[in-house]
C-alpha cells in the first residue's frame, strides 16, 4: 500500500512539474512575440526608427484565400500581374540605375509584413519601381521561427532564378498561422507552382546552397547594423548613399506612398 501512495504521489508531482514548464514555456513565447512586435520605450540608432505597426490582428492570414478562375495557387494571378515587366535580380525589385533605393527588413511569417504587402506594397511598385525612380532590396529575417527559415531559404532559392519577389507576395497570400508548422516542403513546393518561370524543383534543391545562406546572414547583419527590432521595418534614401528609416502611422498604401514620396523625387 505505502509503495501504491508514493507512486501516486510521484505521479502528481510529475504531472505538476510538467505543467509547470508548459506554462513557462508559453510565458517565454509570449515575451518573445511582445519583444518582435513592440517598440514601445526600445532605444533606437539615430538613424534609423524601426517601423513596428501594432493592429488588431491574428497570428497569421485570416482564413483561407479562395482560388480565382484559372489559378492553381490562391494569388497567383494577382502576383504574375503585379510583377510583370519590373526587373528582378536576387533580392531586387527594380531598374539597378535608380537613383534612390529602399531596403525591407520583413520575415515572411510576419502578418504585418503580409498587411503591407496587401494594402501598400502594389502602389508603391505602380507608382515609384515601374517609373524607374525607386528600387527596393528585399532583406529576408526569421526572428518569428523555424517556419520562418524554412520558408526564407525557399524564396531566397527563388531569388536565384530572379524570382523571390513574385514567390514571397504569392507567399503572403498563403500566410497561415505562425509557428504551427504549416511551411513543410509540400507547402513550399505548392507556393512555387504558382510562379510564373520557377524551376521548383531546382530551388527545393538550391535552398542549402551556400549564396542562398550568405544571404540570409548577411540581411541578419544588415538589421543588426541599422538597430532593427521588429518587422516591417524600412529604410529609405539616395542610392549609394545614407539611407535613413521610413517613418510611417500605418501600412496602408496612402500613408505609405505619401511617405516614399516625401523622399522620391
Amino acid at each position: 500500500m505505502a509503495d501504491s501512495t508514493e507512486t501516486r504521489k510521484d505521479r502528481r508531482a510529475s504531472a505538476r512539474a510538467e505543467r509547470a514548464e508548459r506554462e513557462r514555456a508559453e510565458a517565454a513565447r509570449a515575451r518573445q512575440r511582445r519583444r518582435i512586435w513592440q517598440l514601445g520605450g526600445a532605444v533606437l540608432v539615430a538613424v534609423v526608427v524601426v517601423v513596428a505597426i501594432i493592429v488588431a490582428t491574428s497570428g497569421g492570414g485570416s482564413g483561407k484565400p479562395k482560388l480565382q478562375a484559372g489559378e492553381n495557387v490562391p494569388g497567383q494571378r494577382v502576383a504574375a500581374t503585379l510583377f510583370a515587366g519590373v526587373p528582378q535580380s536576387g533580392i531586387t525589385l527594380g531598374r539597378a540605375d535608380a537613383p534612390y533605393t529602399m531596403i525591407e527588413f520583413a520575415d515572411l511569417q510576419c502578418p504585418f509584413c503580409k498587411q503591407y504587402t496587401d494594402e501598400a506594397e502594389p502602389s508603391v511598385i505602380d507608382q515609384f519601381v515601374r517609373s524607374g525612380r525607386l528600387r527596393i532590396e528585399f532583406r529576408n529575417l526569421t526572428i518569428i521561427g523555424t517556419d520562418s527559415i524554412r520558408a526564407a531559404q525557399m524564396a531566397e532559392a527563388a531569388g536565384l532564378q530572379n524570382r523571390l519577389w513574385n514567390y514571397a507576395d504569392l507567399f503572403y497570400a498563403n500566410q497561415g498561422t505562425e509557428n504551427t508548422g504549416y511551411v513543410t516542403d509540400a507547402f513550399l513546393r505548392r507556393i512555387g507552382s504558382g510562379v510564373p518561370g520557377l524551376d521548383v524543383a531546382r530551388a527545393m534543391s538550391d535552398r542549402s546552397a551556400a549564396s542562398v545562406q550568405r544571404r540570409l546572414a548577411d540581411a541578419t547583419a544588415l538589421a543588426t547594423r541599422y538597430g532593427v527590432s521588429a518587422t516591417p521595418t524600412f529604410v529609405l534614401g539616395r542610392s549609394g548613399g545614407t539611407l535613413r528609416a521610413l517613418n510611417l502611422t500605418a501600412l496602408d498604401a496612402n500613408t505609405v506612398t505619401a511617405a516614399i514620396g516625401q523622399i522620391v523625387k
